[in-house]
């Protein structure tokens, strides 16, 4: 299968969806992982997404370990493009070594908000030691290994805190009770519920 050509089908579903269902759908644009830092067509792929196909973000990346250096030249274009919010996943195969390279991705760009995907998987309390102090980091709830985990989220990072459920892995139904359960109030289960990813997004 062609790469780009897989990414290009992909987009191109995602965006009949969100122009079918303005109202309910938001996008996040694939990028290949191919380029170089600094390559024009780099930018004129970020230009076509946001411009063409309305996304409001880059990603979802799933990377293997070791692979966290192809993402430096998408920073870069989401740097100099708006910025546009990346969204990369940090559950297995991704170790701590490979999240800990993406933070300092994150702390070299700081123009450019990063959400982190599934919490850092089992290296979920050293993501969100990671990157309480880092204003521009997100952390995405989805696949949480325990309800302990979710809490600490909330409390340490309740305005950078995103919902998700992975669906269909997860069941939103139940990240969302147990969101309503382990915030300590209304106004906090608003903002991971919904409130954090608008302002984030400027819905």
């Amino acid at each position: 299968m062609n790469p780009v050509q897989a990414r290009l089908d992909a987009l191109e579903e995602v965006s009949v969806a969100i122009k079918q269902y303005p109202n309910r759908f938001v996008g996040f644009g694939s990028v290949p992982l191919s380029y170089s830092p600094g390559d024009v067509t780099l930018n004129d792929w970020v230009e076509k997404l946001v411009k063409e196909q309305k996304m409001k973000g880059l990603g979802e990346f799933t990377l293997g370990t070791g692979q966290i250096p192809l993402l430096e030249p998408i920073f870069k274009a989401a740097s100099d493009y708006t910025p546009l919010p990346i969204w990369v996943h940090t559950f297995h195969p991704l170790n701590l070594k490979d999240i800990q390279e993406l933070f300092l991705l994150t702390q070299k760009y700081e123009n450019v908000p990063v959400i982190y995907g599934h919490m850092g998987g089992i290296h979920w309390l050293q993501t969100i030691e990671l990157i309480k102090n880092a204003k521009n980091a997100y952390l995405d709830i989805s696949a949480f290994y325990t309800t302990y985990a979710l809490s600490l989220a909330i409390k340490q990072i309740p305005e950078r805190t995103l919902f998700s459920s992975d669906f269909p892995y997860g069941d939103p139904y139940l990240n969302l009770q147990a969101v309503k359960g382990h915030t300590s109030s209304e106004e906090v289960a608003d903002r991971v519920l919904g409130g954090n990813i608008s302002n984030l997004l400027h819905l």
